[in-house]
């Protein structure tokens, strides 16, 4: 989401961070299947297209509290998106409802 308010209020500008140990780039970072875990709660991730549907039955599928963990590419936008210090009424459901 960081990339989407890139794009919607810094005209695409991009700042570079990265949440993790620096040593371990490859792995994503914060883990959440292992923190579901460590809850005691069952998760999956998803990091291909193709595996999502099967992923959100095998989790509706699941009696109790469930984390699906899905896997986006950094420049995707997410949506619907309420823009800073917006409100509902201010809902982006749209990327050409984007400010560039």
């Amino acid at each position: 989401m960081v990339v989407q308010c890139e794009d919607q209020f810094y005209k695409s500008n991009r700042a570079l961070f990265y949440l993790g140990d620096p040593s371990r780039k490859t792995e994503i970072f914060p883990n959440m299947v292992k923190f579901a875990d460590a809850c005691g709660i069952p998760a999956a991730r998803v990091t291909k297209m193709g595996d999502l549907r099967a992923a959100i039955q095998k989790m509706l599928d699941t009696p109790g509290p469930y984390l699906l963990d899905v896997i986006i590419p950094h420049i995707e936008h997410v949506l619907p998106m309420i823009p800073n210090n917006g409100t509902f009424k201010d809902v982006i459901t749209e990327t050409n409802d984007m400010i560039h």
